[in-house]
Formats: C-alpha cells, structure tokens, sequence
C-alpha cells in the first residue's frame, strides 16, 4: 500500500475504534491505541516497523502542537495561584519514582547503571494521554490545572535527569572532569532549547497582538512547532521542550491562550488520531514476555511511584482531600516522551543492547492502555469533567 492509504485506514479504523470506545464509558484515547495495537506487529502487523518510522514526521507534529499546548497553560497566574504546589508535587512525585524504579528494578536483576538511566525516564508523562482526556472530559477545575502544570513541570524534570543520570553512566571507568564536561553539555543543551522556544514565542506573540486573521495566524503556529522541532532535531535538542516553552512565551506575552488553543482545535484532531493509533502500532505485546521481572518490576514501581508521590507530598499544600487521592491516576499516561528518551540512551549507550527501550516499551503498553482510563475516572471522581465553559477561564 501506498503511505497515502496507510494514513487513511489508520484515521478512519482510529476514529471508528475511539468512537466505539466512547459507548462503552471509555476514553478515545484507548480505543485508539488499542486499534493501533490491533493494527500493528502483536496482531495484523498491517502497520510494520517500516511504515512507522516512514510516518514518524506525524509524531513530532502532534508532539509538537501538545508541547505548545501544555505550555500555554502556564499562564503567569497558573504559577501565582498553583505554582508553590506544583514544584512541591512535582519534584517530589519525580524523584520518589525515580528512585523507586531504579532500586526496584536493580534488585530484580537490572545493572545499575541501566537501572540508573530507567529512573528518570519512569518521570515522564505522555501529553497525548493527558490532554486529550482532558479535551474529550471537557475538565475544568483545580485538579485539572494541576495536572496540566505538572505534565509541564514532570516532563521538564526528566529531560533534565535523563541527561544528567546518561552523561553519569556515560562517564563510568572515565576521569571525573569528562563527566563533569557532558552534565555541563547537557544543561547547555536545554538552556539552548529554551532559548529557542522563548524566540519563536515572541515572534508568534507578536503577530498575535497585531491582530491578523485567525488562518494566518494558524499558519504562523504550524509554522514555528515545526521550526521548533526542526531545529532541536539538527542540534539533538529536546523538540517538546522547545515547544513547550514557545507555548509558555505565547500565554504570558499575550493573554489569549483561548484564541491559540481554539485555533489549535481546528486541526488536532486528525493529527491526534494518528498520532495515537500510531502509537499503538508501535507497540508489541509480545515484548511484554521478553523483560520478564524488570518489565514488572518498572510498571509497579512507576505505578507507586506517581500515585503515593502525589499523595505524600500533596499533604504539604492546601488541597483537597478528593483531589489528592486522585491526581496521581492522572499522571499515568506514559509515550512519547519516554520512548523517545529511551531511544537515546540506546544510542548514547550502545551496550545496552535494547535492554532500557524493551522495558520502556512493556511499561507504555501497560500505561498507554490503563492510563487514560483511570485518567478519566478520577476527573469524574472529583466532580470537574464537563466543567469546560461553566466557569471562567484565564485569558
């Protein structure tokens, strides 16, 4: 078949999965991935290896345009109102996962300085997962700007461990000065990123404030997430960092995050489709044998890690009890940005051999699947699905 026809049966045999999905009372984001899941080698092996790394420009498009989408929710007055919490719960979920998943995983037969490298990439969350349950939930409230602030603030956490801890087991049986100089490289890098991100935020916001039609505006948006992921791709940057952080620029130079995200609905969906049968496709359930104990051992660590995280060091903040005891569900999702980190520790280690990336991968198919779900049903747990419309929003 041609890639013309692959992307049509992915969005049509996507939309029908998500559709039905929704009768049963569960997330489109699951029906998604299942029908990729389908689709893909554990089933049909209609959607191979080959097809997904030919499709993978889908992927830094839609990781682009959820980047940018998460950054816009950290408006000035997110951070006056939520930010001591979210870095109170953000660095502490974080690290208690990472630790977790490194010692849990050593002690079942990992080599530590892999089991080093699997701590920080259990940090992450996948935007997909996240934003689109919010989306189809229409959620509004606190806990729901919670999550999406710490999506934000648990993604910018990884990538930054990620590189330290891999610059670390990179400098294993080297001088302590080679060491130092790839942790001094890795900040360089995400400060770079940020940078750029700042860049191209002012040069959307500008042309936000000059008030063009919103198509024009629209394509000046496709224009700088593909920029963004373009250039972090030629100078090994963080593609969802430097749109993250365009997004950040955007809602706090302009104050219209509404009018940036209404634009943004106009095409996510398709995109989205894609991008998440896809993903589905590149799983293998098979990989799930192949681990054995580690693979357990990953997905029960993270599992504890996110949810008692959140639960412990939210008793440090005001919030309420409901919504403590269930935003940890929310920050399963676990994708994109793990798999893409995790295929750079392949390269950056190349005696790993696949050891970090088919643990990764058993823990997405188990999080990609469940995630969303418990997502969804602890935003109608604490009352705030629905909400979108019904209470003011930040502009």
């Amino acid at each position: 078949m041609t890639y013309s026809l692959y992307i049509a049966v992915l969005l049509l045999s996507g939309m029908g999965a998500g559709s039905l999905a929704k009768r049963f009372k569960i997330p489109s984001v699951t029906g998604y991935i299942l029908c990729g899941l389908i689709l893909g080698p554990s089933v049909f092996n209609l959607i191979s290896s080959d097809v997904y790394d030919s499709l993978n420009f889908v992927n830094e498009i839609a990781l682009g345009m959820l980047a940018l989408s998460v950054g816009t929710e950290l408006h000035y007055r997110v951070f006056k109102a939520f930010g001591k919490n979210l870095m109170i719960m953000s660095l502490g979920n974080t690290l208690f996962t990472g630790i977790l998943v490194t010692l849990l995983t050593w002690l079942v037969g990992m080599p530590i300085e892999y089991a080093l490298v699997l701590g920080p990439l259990a940090m992450s969350v996948a935007p997909s997962g996240v934003v689109s349950v919010v989306k189809e939930k229409r959620s509004q409230g606190e806990m729901t700007q919670n999550l999406l602030g710490l999506v934000a603030f648990d993604n910018l956490l990884t990538i930054l461990s990620f590189g330290i801890m891999v610059a670390f087991v990179q400098s294993f049986g080297n001088e302590a000065t080679s060491g130092l100089l790839l942790v001094g490289m890795v900040i360089f890098d995400i400060l770079l990123a940020m940078v750029i991100g700042i860049a191209t935020g002012f040069f959307v916001s500008y042309f936000v404030r000059k008030n063009i039609v919103n198509d024009q505006l629209l394509v000046l948006l496709l224009a700088a997430l593909l920029f963004n992921s373009g250039i972090a791709a030629v100078l090994g940057l963080s593609p969802i960092l430097t749109n993250l952080t365009a997004g950040v620029a955007i809602s706090n130079l302009t104050s219209r995050k509404i009018l940036i995200a209404t634009l943004l609905d106009r095409i996510e969906m398709p995109i989205f489709i894609l991008f998440l049968t896809l993903a589905g496709a590149h799983l293998d359930v098979a990989i799930l044998g192949q681990v054995g104990l580690i693979g357990l051992a990953y997905i029960v660590a993270r599992f504890l890690g996110k949810y008692f995280g959140i639960l412990i060091f939210s008793s440090f903040t005001g919030m309420e009890k409901k919504i403590r005891y269930n935003l940890g569900l929310g920050l399963l999702p676990h994708a994109g940005v793990a798999i893409g980190l995790a295929t750079i520790a392949e390269r950056s280690l190349p005696q790993v051999s696949g050891a970090i990336t088919g643990v990764v991968l058993t823990g997405v198919v188990v999080f990609e699947i469940i995630g969303p779900l418990l997502l969804g049903k602890s935003l109608d747990a604490v009352g705030e699905s629905g909400q979108m419309g019904k209470t003011e929003s930040i502009r």
